[in-house]
């Protein structure tokens, strides 16, 4: 049976939330920066721990990070900065308190994203915040694909331990 697994994935705009889930899931990267205008859902079939499972990718838009009717029944999130942009690693810590708050047992991964690009600040301030957040941090870029696929699939492998672990164990 495959599984459903919701995921979030947030973070400021212009991060490249969009072009992470377009490269993961087509293969593709348009470097044109199109907003997102409150959410996109995209599925995608992954395999975790040797089983396939159905991604459901909630892209929300930078601004609507307080609509926590989107984060209903997800049991992951993918906190995502741009490496360029100091101030978009500083507001994770915002979507961090959102997520903790209305899904506390969430899987959280943290991404640095744009490493084509080069970094614009500390490259030890993104592990710190994931320390912080007690989640792994992954650096990626979606425009060369760099990291993309293992992203997802440690988040996958995160978000089915978090599901099951949740779930009521057989004949309960």
């Amino acid at each position: 049976m495959l599984r459903n697994i919701k995921v979030i994935v947030a973070g400021e705009k212009t991060v490249g939330k969009t072009s992470l889930v377009e490269q993961y899931t087509l293969g593709k990267f348009s470097g044109q920066y199109s907003h997102s205008l409150g959410l996109n859902v995209t599925t995608h079939i992954a395999m975790a721990s040797n089983r396939p499972v159905k991604l459901e990718l909630w892209d929300i838009a930078g601004e609507y990070f307080e609509r926590t009717e989107f984060y209903r029944n997800a049991v992951a999130c993918m906190l995502v900065y741009d490496v360029t942009k100091e101030k978009t690693l500083q507001q994770l810590a915002t979507w961090l308190n959102v997520c903790r708050r209305t899904i506390p047992n969430a899987a959280i991964v943290v991404v640095g994203n744009k490493i084509d690009l080069g970094y614009r600040f500390s490259t030890s301030w993104g592990p710190y915040f994931a320390r912080y957040a007690n989640a792994p941090h992954f650096t990626a870029s979606a425009s060369t694909g760099e990291n993309v696929d293992l992203i997802f699939s440690e988040l996958a492998k995160s978000a089915i331990s978090v599901r099951d672990s949740n779930s009521p164990a057989r004949g309960e």
